[in-house]
């Protein structure tokens, strides 16, 4: 697994725990600890290819190794210069979007935060989002509902920064995911619900994700009104993995907000959850072109919180606080958590303070209530000095699937 900041960590431990010899390079040094114990850790991870037989990226950014992967022969997920595009220029995915006829919210691009002040003269309620493109943190993206929060918000990014802008749409926000295998969709599809503030109640500073609930069907109209317009590009370039269309939805229609062609986090780990059939099999199937459908039943619910230790989301943990005793892990309730930020030593888990990210606690259930039951009961289990996270993942997921059932977009 190639990595930048040790996000699939949980993934990799899980693969261990399968069977499989799973070795981690780590770009960002502030990881150096982070798996230690629970996965092999490497400082070059070139040696590491003449033994693999599967590569992971975890992450966007190491496209510009696609064809050095391929010469070797080596299957590979992850590792895509156009998925890497899609994700990183904004502008590029938006116009994929409309060239295979997804509706998108009314957008503009501009190539510094000083041409986007042009909105300021031209303000339309209820708002806007501003979107940097490139590798930039979660917490950069910013909805704005003001004219003076909007010049506030533009002064904060670098001058030659770019950035899309757009309109902000009021509805549902719900992601839609497909698993493609380089000719088509490999079954079944899934409906993410998200929560991306650090407090309950949708307050605070966007985190990305502070958990989530996965909903697998086989088909709905959703689902064809967002991945499956991307067959004939996926299939064009014979992309290998999952792929997210994250989109907000309301009685007027699906409005696509972006696209994430990896791993997302925390979904993949609450996808995971509901495997029926081991993880290794399924990737490796998928990076091979093999796999038609993975052994994810459709009816259950699936949720993934995250959870977390100060000064995570605001700043990066101290050193000395590595070695902090993380209790209540033993090998039941292994089988719902995802350790990320955690080391193994002398047969303790342990806090290896990288970024503070600590783990993510999975369940499944028949509704989202059970699942939601099933999951913070885990979390109760645990020890863990100050730890923080969303009590209420989920809570809204059960009145938004009556809103898309209604609009009739969960309909198969």
């Amino acid at each position: 697994m190639l990595s930048k900041t040790g996000d699939g960590l949980g993934i990799a431990h899980r693969l261990e725990l399968e069977g499989h010899s799973v070795s981690v390079f780590i770009q960002d040094k502030r990881f150096d600890r982070a798996g230690r114990g629970l996965v092999r850790r490497v400082n070059s991870w070139r040696p590491e290819l003449l033994k693999a037989d599967l590569v992971l990226c975890d992450m966007v950014g190491f496209g510009s190794y696609e064809k050095t992967f391929k010469r070797m022969g080596i299957p590979t997920l992850g590792c895509s210069l156009i998925a890497d595009m899609l994700e990183l220029d904004r502008a590029k995915s938006l116009d994929l979007f409309k060239r295979v006829g997804l509706r998108v919210p009314e957008t503009q691009a501009f190539n510094s935060p000083e041409e986007a002040r042009l909105l300021l003269s031209a303000w339309e309620d209820p708002g806007y989002v501003i979107k940097p493109s490139g590798n930039i943190s979660t917490a950069k993206t910013l909805m704005v509902r003001s004219p003076e929060i909007f010049e506030w918000a533009l002064s904060t990014y670098d001058k030659n920064q770019h950035l899309i802008v757009q309109q902000i749409v009021d509805g549902v926000e719900v992601s839609t995911e497909g698993w493609f295998n380089g000719r088509d969709w490999i079954l079944p599809f899934n409906h993410t619900f998200e929560e991306k503030r650090f407090l309950p109640g949708n307050l605070g500073p966007n985190t990305g994700c502070m958990g989530n609930v996965v909903v697998p069907v086989r088909k709905s109209d959703l689902v064809e009104h967002t991945v499956k317009k991307l067959t004939p590009f996926l299939r064009k370039i014979g992309y290998r993995g999952p792929v997210d269309l994250n989109s907000i939805v309301n009685d007027v229609g699906v409005h696509v907000l972006e696209i994430t062609p990896r791993f997302g986090y925390d979904a993949i780990e609450a996808l995971v959850e509901g495997l029926r059939e081991p993880l290794g099999d399924l990737l490796f199937d998928v990076a091979t072109g093999l796999k038609r459908e993975m052994d994810l039943p459709t009816t259950e619910k699936l949720i993934a919180v995250r959870l977390s230790v100060a000064p995570w989301p605001h700043s990066d943990p101290s050193g000395d606080d590595a070695g902090m005793p993380i209790l209540g892990i033993d090998k039941q309730n292994l089988k719902h958590l995802f350790l990320t930020d955690i080391m193994l030593n002398g047969g303790q888990y342990q806090y290896a303070a990288s970024d503070g990210v600590v783990c993510k606690a999975t369940a499944r259930g028949r509704t989202v209530d059970e699942a939601r039951r099933r999951a913070y009961r885990t979390i109760g289990n645990l020890g863990i000095q100050d730890v923080q996270y969303r009590r209420d993942i989920g809570a809204r997921v059960p009145n938004d699937m009556r809103k898309l059932e209604n609009w009739g977009y969960l309909n198969a």
